[in-house]
C-alpha cells in the first residue's frame, strides 16, 4: 500500500467475538491500567507494521461506560499526536440512543469522526428495506454536522446489500401474534449479505428486472420463487 502512496488505517473492534459484552468494555476501559495496556499494545503494532492511522470501532458502549470511553480516546489521542498517527473513531448514525457517544467532544479529540451511513435496515429487521436510502444517509450528515466540523467528518459507504426473504406468515402464527407489534408484519422476513459484485449475477439468475426506485435514489429489484418474494435494494 505504502508503495502506491496509500495510507494504511489499522481496526480495533469489540465484536465478532472480540468483546462479548458491554459490561466487559466498562471494565476494560474505567481502569487506568488497562487503557494505558491496550495503548500501549496499539502503538506496539503500530510501529511494528509501519501503521499511519488508528481506527477505532467499539460499538459495545454503555452511557455508564461513555466517560471512560472519551478518556481512552484522549489518552489515545496524545500518543498518536506524539507520534504523526491519525486517530479516527466510528459512530452510529446519530440518534437519541447512541447521544452518550458524544460526537462534539469526539471531535475535539480526535482527527476524523466517521459515521457508519448503512444499516438503516439490518438483520433481524422486521421488514425489508434498504441498507443505506439517501435520506437515511443524508439526515445522518446532517445530524452530525450539527455537532463535527465539516473537515472533520467522514461518511462510510456500504459495499453491501442484503437481499431479502418475505414467506407469508400462517394463520395459526397470526393468531399467536395478535395484539403484538409483529402482528403489523404480514410476512416473516430474512435477509442474506452480498457485496455489490455478487448480488447482480444473483438478481440476472432470477430473470428479476432492476428500476430505480426514487424514493430511495437504488436500484430496485424484486421477485417470486418458491412461494416467496425476494426484495433487494443494490
Amino acid at each position: 500500500a505504502h508503495q502506491t502512496n496509500i495510507e494504511v488505517w489499522a481496526l480495533i473492534k469489540d465484536f465478532d467475538g472480540q468483546v462479548d459484552t458491554s459490561e466487559e468494555m466498562l471494565e476494560l476501559l474505567s481502569r487506568t491500567s488497562s487503557r494505558t495496556n491496550l495503548i500501549n499494545e496499539l502503538m506496539s503494532e503500530v510501529f511494528k507494521y509501519d501503521i499511519d492511522g488508528i481506527n477505532v470501532d467499539f460499538e459495545k458502549i454503555s452511557p455508564e461506560c461513555a466517560e471512560h470511553y472519551l478518556q481512552f480516546l484522549r489518552e489515545l489521542s496524545v500518543k498518536c499526536r506524539q507520534n504523526s498517527i491519525v486517530l479516527s473513531v466510528d459512530n452510529f448514525v446519530p440518534a437519541p440512543h447512541n447521544a452518550h457517544y458524544d460526537l462534539e467532544e469526539q471531535a475535539e479529540i480526535v482527527d476524523y469522526v466517521i459515521i457508519m451511513g448503512y444499516d438503516e435496515y439490518y438483520e433481524g429487521s422486521p421488514a425489508s428495506g434498504p441498507v443505506a436510502s439517501i435520506d437515511f444517509v443524508k439526515n445522518g450528515v446532517e445530524a452530525a454536522l450539527e455537532s463535527v466540523p465539516s473537515a472533520k467528518l467522514i461518511n462510510a459507504v456500504p459495499f453491501y446489500t442484503r437481499l431479502w426473504t418475505e414467506t407469508p406468515k400462517t394463520e395459526e402464527e397470526l393468531a399467536a401474534e395478535e395484539g403484538t407489534e409483529a402482528a403489523e408484519y404480514p410476512t416473516k422476513v430474512t435477509s442474506e449479505v452480498f457485496r455489490m459484485k455478487t448480488i447482480m449475477p444473483r438478481v440476472q439468475e432470477a430473470g428479476a428486472e432492476i428500476e430505480v426506485d426514487p424514493e430511495t435514489n437504488q436500484n430496485y429489484a424484486q421477485w417470486e420463487e418458491g412461494g416467496k418474494t425476494y426484495k433487494v435494494w443494490i
